[in-house]
């Protein structure tokens, strides 16, 4: 946790030096090679995960069940709704 603050330090101190140096192109740069590096680690590690299949296995199906009621919840309320509240003709 101590090497994150210190690179959030070290770069505001930076950016605070640099404040009047119009850097903005190679700042966009700077920002998208670092955010595909980035990505590009993440799915190394995500990939490196033995177990990586059972967890997604998992995690679709929970996310398959959560989804599943919570559509038929809606589903059921909007018809009870209509019933009770309904225009009676």
């Amino acid at each position: 946790m101590l090497k994150y603050l210190i690179f959030l330090i070290a770069g505001g101190f930076l950016g605070f030096l640099t404040r009047n140096i119009d850097i903005k192109g190679v700042n966009r740069y700077i920002m998208l090679v670092s955010i595909l590096l980035l990505l590009f680690f993440m799915g190394v590690g995500i990939g490196k995960d033995p177990q990586l299949k059972t967890k997604i296995i998992n995690f679709g199906i929970t996310s398959f069940t959560i989804s599943f009621f919570t559509v038929a919840g809606s589903i059921a309320s909007v018809y009870l709704i209509v019933k009770l509240f309904g225009k009676k003709e």
